[in-house]
């Protein structure tokens, strides 16, 4: 059942303790996400990195996992300098191993909760799937900003709260008092849910879901200097494990802009 999120320290030592144990399977198995809106994804970062004046645009792709994204853009013949972080140090090493000697990219182990000073000002900033697993939306969209040269555009993929609830749910029923959590309950409410297979779900695998709404990510953004230019939904819900994804992607216009 969802719980309202207390205890960052508490959260963020199981977050990085489930992907320890997720490690191989990310690495080794087609990935749901990427299956269903990979495409999607490559095909608006590829549009953003051309567009940016830039050559060649500096990506950074934040929580960037396996680098599923940098092998679909070499593939497609992208030029940019591609920079992908994570918070898990295998993922890094597995990346560094794979694509030693790739032309202009690197990768860096760096917590997205946590302040990050890098010498590193991106024309495009890419959080494909990963603000959901964080605590401290705020701190995340600072260190995007942060690293974002104005007029650089943050673009950003996530699903849509309701579907993470329901994949939190075993049940119709836990559904509905998940539901009910999510009204009642005060603050930010989480979960952590089993991984996706495809046709089914794993009974060992997890991954948490921090319950934003499109308002937070909009709101936060905005706090960081951010206004959205661009929102992209696709339903995928005819699967075994329905999702609804949101994309929305933001410009640099200055610091904190909320009204």
């Amino acid at each position: 059942m969802i719980e309202t999120l207390t205890d960052s320290a508490a959260f963020r030592r199981r977050r990085e303790a489930a992907w320890a144990h997720n490690v191989t399977y990310w690495l080794s198995e087609p990935l749901r996400h990427v299956i269903d809106v990979g495409d999607y994804i490559v095909g608006r970062v590829s549009v953003l990195c051309r567009d940016s004046g830039a050559s060649p645009a500096t990506l950074v792709d934040m929580g960037c996992g396996s680098a599923w994204l940098l092998r679909h853009l070499l593939d497609r013949g992208v030029k940019m300098s591609y920079i992908g972080l994570d918070g898990t140090p295998e993922f890094i090493d597995h990346a560094l191993h794979t694509f030693e000697g790739v032309e202009n990219a690197s990768f860096l182990l760096g917590d997205v909760e946590t302040e990050l000073a890098f010498p590193i000002r991106a024309d495009v900033v890419v959080n494909a799937f990963n603000f959901f697993e964080v605590s401290d939306l705020a701190m995340a969209m600072q260190n995007v900003s942060k690293h974002l040269r104005m007029g650089g555009k943050l673009f950003m993929s996530t699903i849509d709260k309701t579907y993470l609830i329901l994949a939190l749910s075993a049940t119709l029923e836990e559904f509905y008092e998940n539901l009910l959590r999510y009204q009642e309950l005060p603050g930010k409410k989480y979960g952590f849910q089993p991984i996706d297979l495809g046709a089914s779900i794993s009974d060992v695998l997890e991954y948490p879901s921090v319950l934003y709404s499109t308002q937070d990510y909009i709101d936060t953004a905005l706090g960081s200097g951010l206004r959205l230019v661009n929102y992209v939904e696709q339903p995928f819900t005819a699967k075994t494990v329905p999702k609804i994804y949101c994309h929305l992607e933001f410009e640099k216009v200055g610091h904190d802009i909320s009204p």
